[in-house]
């Protein structure tokens, strides 16, 4: 099963990576909290959305209590997945928001442009692995919703692959408990 889960595990990472990550002296007006960002991945192959699929199935065919496990483990991490629609929680602290400072994917680094009423483009590159490379667009539709757009290149069982990603993130709750 650890191979399928592979890709479906880093779809869900760079999802994370392409929310914008690290804008520096830019201020965004977001609500601090627990965030929630969806997110929606097509690869030009189908092959990822094939394994996130085969990984669903893996999933559902284990025996109760190990599939509960599995559930439970992934949902402590704040992910959920189905198909190739996922989320992911993640922490935003005011002083996250007053340094410039969003949460980040380790070896990945990450541009925010601002492009006028709350609208921005942002551009990253991560040395993760698998490595990615893409840009996309963001607009801040309040304090406590966003949606965006994005397309990548990444690599899918040693292949380079073109993707796109839809996601949406919502302000869940102020307490991150």
């Amino acid at each position: 099963m650890k191979s399928i889960l592979m890709p479906a595990s880093a779809a869900i990472l760079l999802a994370s990576c392409i929310f914008p990550l690290q804008a520096n002296s830019l201020k965004l007006d977001m609500d601090p909290g627990l965030w929630e960002h969806s997110f929606t991945i097509q690869s030009e192959s189908g092959e990822l959305e094939r394994a996130m699929e085969e990984a669903k199935r893996q999933l559902e065919n284990l025996p109760a209590a190990q599939r509960q496990m599995m559930e439970s483990m992934l949902e402590q991490q704040g992910i959920r997945f189905g198909g190739t629609s996922s989320s992911i929680q993640v922490c935003l602290t005011q002083q996250d928001i007053e340094q410039g400072m969003l949460p980040q994917q380790e070896g990945c680094e990450q541009s925010l442009t601002p492009k006028g009423n709350n609208r921005f483009e942002f551009t990253f590159h991560c040395q993760t692995n698998p490595p990615s490379r893409g840009q996309g667009e963001m607009v801040l539709e309040s304090r406590r919703a966003y949606r965006s757009n994005a397309e990548f290149t990444t690599e899918v069982n040693g292949r380079a692959e073109r993707m796109t990603m839809q996601q949406q993130g919502k302000w869940l709750q102020a307490d991150c408990g």
